[in-house]
């Protein structure tokens, strides 16, 4: 019993199954062309959306920066002035902070 398919049956197979590729190319070739204007609206959108959230961001970011260094400078100025109060009376420096220490450690029991 000779179970090979004659030559005819095969090259229709074969046939067959060509156009059923080319088939499947061509609905994958028209989704994608009617895809990509979506796609693209899209892309345009987000572009443009993270450009408006940019934009929005940089005044925040330079007044964050702003804050910080003006603490920063203020933070440096009272740390010069309490170092010069210190350097001026060190005797009343360290009374005050013994009271101040005697003071928390009451609070804190």
């Amino acid at each position: 019993m000779d179970t090979r398919m004659p030559l005819s049956g095969t090259n229709a197979t074969a046939a067959t199954a060509a156009d059923l590729s080319a088939r499947a190319h061509n609905t994958l070739d028209t989704a994608v062309d009617k895809a990509t204007p979506a796609v693209n609206r899209m892309v345009d959108k987000a572009h443009a959306t993270i450009d408006r959230v940019a934009a929005a961001a940089t005044p925040a970011a330079e007044a964050v920066q702003s804050a910080v260094q003006k603490t920063s400078d203020q933070s440096a100025r009272l740390m010069e002035s309490c170092a010069n109060s210190v350097r001026a009376q060190p005797l009343a420096a360290i009374g005050i902070a013994a009271a101040v220490g005697y003071l928390a450690g009451r609070l804190m029991r």
